[in-house]
C-alpha cells in the first residue's frame, strides 16, 4: 500500500480512533461532573456548555466550511497561499466574535432567568462570554488542518484539547472545584487553554502570517463566500442546540442534565461521522476538483461505508444504552428511551452526508440551506408542541422528525437534480 495515498478506509480508521481518543477524554470529563456535583448544577454546567459553543458557531458565519472548501483546492506544499486563506480567517472571526460577545452581555439577565432558573451566579455567565473567542479558535484552527489534510491532528484540536484542558484543572482544584461554583469558571478557563494550545499544531504556516503582507479577502468577500455555507454547519449543532435549549426553558435544570447525557451518548455515533467527513469531504473536493470521471465510484463507496459504519455503531449503542447511562449516576436511566430516540435520528442524519456535500460541490448550496431550515423550523415548532407534554423524550423526538425529513428532502431532491451527472463548479 502507498503511505502517501492511504485507502479511504485506512485514512477513516485512523481518523476514528484519534477521535474517540477525545470522545473518551469528554465522556471522562462528563462523568467526573455527574458523579461528583446534583444533577442541577450538572445541568447548569452542560447548558453553559451549550450556549458557549451555539453562540461561537453562529459567530463564525461558516468561516470554518469556507476554509476547508477553499484551501483544500491548494497545492498541498502551498504553505504560503494556505496561510493567506489562515490569515484572513482569523481576521474575520475576531471581528465576528467579538459582536456576539457583546450580544452575549447584553442578554445575560434573560439567559440567566430562563435559562438557568436564577440559579446561576453573574460572574461565571459574564467571564464565560470570552469562551466564544477561544471556542472558535479551537474550530478555525481544526477546520483548517482538516483542509490541509492533517486529519488527526484535526480531530485531536477539535475533540480532545477543550475536554484535556478542562480535566486537567478539575484535578488541579479537585478541592474547591465544587464551591462558588468554581466548576463554570474553570470551563471557561479551558477554553483559553485550549484555544491557546490550538496554534501549537500551525507552526508551519503561523510565519507566513506576515504583517506587512497585504490583505487578499476583505471581510465582505470572506463573508460572500462564507454565509452560503453557514447553514450547512450550523444545522448538526443547531438541533441539539435548540432542543437543550427548550429544554431548558420549558423544563428544569435537572432535566437539562438528563436530555445532555443521552444526547451525548447519541452523538457518539456522530463522532464516526466527524471522522468519516474528515476523510471524505477533502478527497471528494480534490477528485471532483482533478479526476471527474471518478466522482461516482468514490461517492458510493463513501456513501455505503458511512451506511454500514454508522448503522452498526447504533445498533451497539442500542443495545448498551442503559448500562451507558448507569455510567454517569443510575439515576440517569431514567433518559433511557430519550437515548434511544436519539440515535435513530442520529443515523437518520447521518446517512444525508454525502449527498449533502454533492450540493456544495455542485453550487446548489441554497437547496441544501432550504432543506435545513425548514428541517430546522420543523424542529423547534415540535419541540414546542412535544416537550410540555412528552418532557425529553419529545424533544428527542422533535430530533427524530427534523432529521427523517432533513434527509429524505436531501436524497429526494440528489436524485431529481442529477447531481452526480451534472458538470457542475465549486462555488
Amino acid at each position: 500500500m502507498n503511505l502517501k495515498n492511504p485507502s479511504l478506509l485506512l485514512t477513516s480508521m485512523l481518523s476514528t480512533v484519534t477521535r474517540f481518543a477525545g470522545v473518551g477524554l469528554n465522556f471522562a470529563v462528563a462523568i467526573v461532573l455527574t458523579r461528583t456535583l446534583p444533577m442541577s448544577e450538572a445541568g447548569m454546567v452542560f447548558m453553559l456548555m451549550t450556549l458557549v459553543t451555539g453562540v461561537s458557531l453562529f459567530s463564525r458565519l461558516g468561516v470554518e466550511q469556507w476554509i476547508v472548501r477553499d484551501v483544500a483546492r491548494v497545492q498541498e506544499n502551498n504553505s504560503a497561499e494556505q496561510g493567506v486563506y489562515l490569515r484572513d480567517a482569523y481576521r474575520m472571526v475576531l471581528l465576528s466574535s467579538g459582536a456576539f460577545i457583546l450580544g452575549w452581555l447584553v442578554f445575560i439577565p434573560v439567559m440567566q432567568h430562563w435559562l438557568f432558573d436564577d440559579a446561576i451566579r453573574l460572574l461565571p455567565l459574564l467571564l464565560a462570554s470570552s469562551g466564544i473567542l477561544f471556542f472558535n479558535l479551537v474550530m478555525l484552527n481544526s477546520a483548517f488542518l482538516k483542509a490541509v489534510r492533517h486529519t488527526s491532528h484535526s480531530i485531536l484540536v477539535q475533540n480532545s484539547l477543550p475536554a484535556i484542558a478542562y480535566m486537567l484543572l478539575l484535578l488541579l482544584f479537585w478541592l474547591v472545584y465544587r464551591q462558588e461554583q468554581n466548576y463554570l469558571l474553570l470551563y471557561t478557563v479551558s477554553l483559553a487553554l485550549a484555544g491557546l494550545a490550538s496554534f501549537h499544531w500551525l507552526r508551519p504556516w503561523l510565519h507566513t502570517l506576515h504583517p506587512a503582507v497585504t490583505t487578499r479577502f476583505r471581510i465582505r468577500e470572506v463573508l460572500r463566500q462564507s454565509l452560503p455555507l453557514a447553514p450547512v454547519s450550523f444545522f448538526s449543532f443547531l438541533m441539539l442546540w435548540a432542543d437543550t435549549l427548550l429544554t431548558g426553558l420549558l423544563l428544569k435544570n435537572a432535566d437539562v442534565a438528563l436530555f445532555t447525557v443521552a444526547a451525548r451518548l447519541s452523538f457518539v455515533s456522530l463522532f464516526f461521522l466527524g471522522a468519516l467527513d474528515a476523510t471524505i469531504y477533502p478527497r471528494l473536493l480534490a477528485i471532483h476538483q482533478h479526476k471527474p470521471e471518478a466522482v461516482r465510484r468514490f461517492f458510493w463507496q463513501s456513501t455505503g461505508l458511512v451506511a454500514g459504519i454508522l448503522g452498526g455503531v447504533t445498533l451497539l449503542l442500542l443495545a448498551l444504552g442503559n448500562t451507558l447511562l448507569t455510567v454517569f449516576k443510575p439515576e440517569y436511566v431514567q433518559a433511557g428511551t430519550a437515548l434511544a430516540i436519539l440515535l435513530v435520528a442520529q443515523l437518520a442524519r447521518a446517512l444525508s452526508l454525502t449527498f449533502s456535500f454533492m450540493f456544495i460541490i455542485q453550487s446548489q448550496v441554497r437547496y441544501l440551506n432550504i432543506m435545513l431550515m425548514g428541517a430546522l423550523v420543523v424542529n423547534v415548532i415540535a419541540n414546542l408542541v412535544l416537550i410540555p407534554r412528552y418532557g425529553i423524550e419529545g424533544a428527542a423526538s422533535s430530533t427524530l422528525i427534523a432529521n427523517l425529513l432533513m434527509t429524505g428532502g436531501v436524497i429526494g431532491l440528489f436524485f431529481r437534480n442529477h447531481l452526480l451527472s451534472t458538470p457542475g463548479k465549486l462555488s
